[in-house]
């Protein structure tokens, strides 16, 4: 079911929210509701489970977290101890902390909903004890949210509300078993929401398992990128990228930049490199511990480092203002990640430029982000590198198929040993020494016809 658009609901207050809420809204500088907000909060006050598909950077945290904030509001008492009344899972530290800090940020004007952030890389205890108190609100990672089930530290047969935010990641095989069994572990009486920029059709089937009887939300069609980001390509070799990255950083107007690469290793090298030709740099990456990942971003965000390097843990959750450009120095694997990535950029309405540095073997992947986003880039540098990218790229492996009158594909033959070389006829062989088997079968001849011989004699005598 799709939720319809309805022009009218102009501000948070006709969205159904409390008063309350609207008004610390509005302190905020939320004044005005976006399109995936306008669409979702509505069925989402009502209870309904939603399945929501909208542009990153368009205002999917604040169109689950606001809801849930005025349900809680709404109920008595306090959570009981070791539990939460609302559970929101992520598939990257990096996007929880920021989504419990716009949580915390929307409940600010009520100081009796509480908030908890349980992720890896940081103190365990620390969490354990601010969860034996229970909280409204708990912002989770699968991976130590699982660990703490198993301990018996946290209970969620009492949390009531669900929400998987960048479901495509949440679902895929990497996250399916943690995140069906805290699905389980969660009462049956529960709203469940789940939220992403892009969701493929065999994600959404699995998703159909979560939900029951969902309004589907689509605010902007799958893999659309916001109209404000302006997107570029430069064509350049990849030993030619350092040159065209540093000549794209001399102005000035590229004042705070993300710089995407493809691997922890790459992310290292293009820092290093960019540190030895005169710029302030910090990398972010899976191999970095929690407390220098959240160190390079309070840098990145406070104007002290002009540049950020990450690789795709940072494509999502980094909610930072004032970014002005991101760079893909490597275009990513998966095209998807390529929508969340320039999604760093030109947030909440603001512009941004998105610029990637593309060489002749990545050619194939940026026709399928142009597939993808449907729409073709800008393209300056060496040109000649697309068509020569073109012509180089390897053809897709076809799969064999079955014969069309039934019979079994050919079998590739195996491979033939050398033949032996003939000998004439009466040739005999070269001789060769007997095996170990050989020799023992000999000795063990030998002695029992010793042993025959000697009992042969000996019933001689006797007679």
């Amino acid at each position: 079911m799709h939720a319809t658009k309805d022009i009218s609901l102009t501000n948070f207050s006709s969205l159904g929210l409390p008063a309350a809420l609207s008004d610390s809204l509005a302190a905020a500088g939320f004044i005005e509701p976006t399109l995936i907000q306008r669409e979702a909060i509505p069925a989402l006050v009502e209870g309904r489970d939603m399945l929501g598909i909208a542009q990153t950077g368009s205002g999917k945290t604040a169109a689950f977290a606001l809801p849930i904030l005025a349900a809680i509001m709404a109920l008595p008492g306090r959570p009981r101890p070791m539990s939460a009344r609302a559970l929101i899972l992520a598939p990257t530290r990096e996007l929880a902390v920021q989504i419990e800090k716009a949580v915390r940020s929307f409940a600010s004007g009520n100081k009796r909903i509480t908030t908890a952030l349980v992720l890896g890389g940081v103190s365990r205890q620390q969490q354990v004890l601010k969860l034996a108190k229970g909280v409204d609100v708990l912002v989770a990672t699968p991976g130590r949210l699982n660990d703490l089930l198993d301990d018996g530290k946290v209970w969620l047969s009492e949390t009531r509300f669900l929400v998987l935010d960048e479901a495509d990641r949440m679902l895929d095989m990497g996250f399916i078993a943690p995140v069906k069994k805290i699905a389980k572990a969660v009462g049956h009486k529960r709203q469940t929401m789940l939220f992403s920029a892009t969701m493929a059709s065999n994600v959404a089937e699995l998703a159909k398992g979560l939900l029951n009887d969902p309004v589907r939300v689509e605010a902007t069609p799958q893999g659309s990128t916001v109209e404000t980001i302006e997107q570029r390509v430069v064509m350049a070799d990849s030993k030619a990228k350092r040159d065209a990255l540093n000549k794209l950083l001399a102005d000035p107007a590229l004042s705070r930049v993300i710089v995407f690469a493809r691997t922890k290793h790459r992310a290292d090298k293009v820092t290093k490199q960019l540190e030895i030709d005169g710029f302030k740099a910090a990398a972010i990456h899976g191999n970095k511990s929690q407390n220098a990942r959240q160190g390079a971003l309070s840098r990145f965000s406070s104007g002290q480092i002009r540049l950020l390097v990450a690789t795709d843990i940072a494509a999502r959750g980094i909610d930072i203002s004032g970014i002005t450009h991101v760079i893909n120095y490597d275009l990513p694997d998966d095209s998807e990640n390529y929508v969340h990535r320039i999604g760093r950029t030109g947030r909440n309405g603001a512009s941004g430029i998105a610029i990637t540095l593309c060489d002749g073997t990545e050619v194939p992947k940026l026709r399928e982000v142009e597939k993808l986003t449907r729409q073709r880039f800008e393209v300056s540098g060496d040109t000649q590198l697309l068509q020569k990218g073109a012509a180089a790229a390897p053809a897709k492996p076809q799969r064999s198929r079955k014969p069309s009158n039934g019979a079994r594909p050919e079998r590739s033959e195996k491979p033939q040993r050398d033949a032996r070389p003939s000998r004439p006829h009466g040739d005999k062989p070269a001789a060769q020494k007997p095996s170990g088997n050989k020799q023992r079968w000999d000795r063990n001849k030998k002695i029992a016809g010793k042993a025959r011989r000697e009992d042969s004699v000996r019933r001689e005598r006797v007679a």
